[in-house]
């Protein structure tokens, strides 16, 4: 007597009208799809950080070539504005080899009255011209004198430098190459407790450049008729 086995499906008890098979086939799909979710999370994480990291090595590479810049300009400055006070004094010692005043500002010539004033702006530099009567060339800028930011394309062109084929810091703008920095000195009165000391005048030696922002050097001299005090 033959007899068939039938096979009745299982059904789970927790899971009703669900085979034992679907319940498996059910719990791997929830199973992959959160293993995508996780590995899209991973992957948004990863490049969050990767980003952050971006932004600082670019702020780390910004601020050392803006440091970079700031300290050869200031280097730069430093040396003009010290230059100019060296000119001033090289004016006050050929003005003791000819026997003229300390402070008449062409030593070569015989305008007595041509002197440095108190409470006016100059440009100085050296005239490397061969038709030159004196190696330094001073310019009263006082009249039409201006000092700021708003004004670098303006008044402040006048005491622009620039770099002439030999890379030498020029007033003249004809040929020569563009540079960040303008200078200028001035004179002022010479004062101590007892008021105004006179044959003496203090020279401020100024140096402006605009890179990466507005920056200024300054310094400082007293230039005095050592010989006569």
């Amino acid at each position: 007597m033959n007899s068939k086995i039938w096979k009745i499906p299982y059904t789970s008890p927790f899971f009703k009208g669900s085979t034992r098979n679907e319940v498996k086939r059910e719990g791997l799909s929830k199973k992959t799809s959160s293993k995508k979710a996780f590995s899209i999370i991973e992957i948004l994480v990863g490049i969050f950080i990767f980003s952050l990291w971006l932004v600082s090595v670019y702020a780390v590479l910004t601020s050392t070539l803006k440091l970079n810049d700031y300290n050869k300009n200031y280097i730069i400055a430093t040396n003009l504005a010290r230059e100019q006070l060296e000119l001033v004094r090289n004016i006050r010692d050929s003005n003791y080899k000819q026997i003229k005043k300390y402070n008449q500002i062409n030593p070569s010539n015989n305008d007595y009255e041509n002197v440095f004033e108190i409470w006016k702006y100059y440009k100085i530099e050296n005239d490397y011209a061969s038709t030159a009567t004196f190696p330094i060339k001073i310019e009263d800028i006082t009249l039409w004198f201006w000092e700021w930011q708003s004004e670098l394309t303006g008044k402040m062109v006048d005491y622009k430098l620039y770099l002439d084929e030999n890379l030498r810091y020029t007033f003249d703008e004809i040929d020569n190459g563009e540079s960040y920095f303008y200078r200028y000195i001035s004179t002022h009165k010479v004062e101590d407790s007892q008021g105004v000391i006179e044959n003496a005048i203090k020279v401020k030696s100024k140096v402006i450049w605009f890179q990466r922002g507005y920056h200024e050097f300054e310094v400082n001299t007293i230039i005095a008729d050592w010989k006569r005090l």
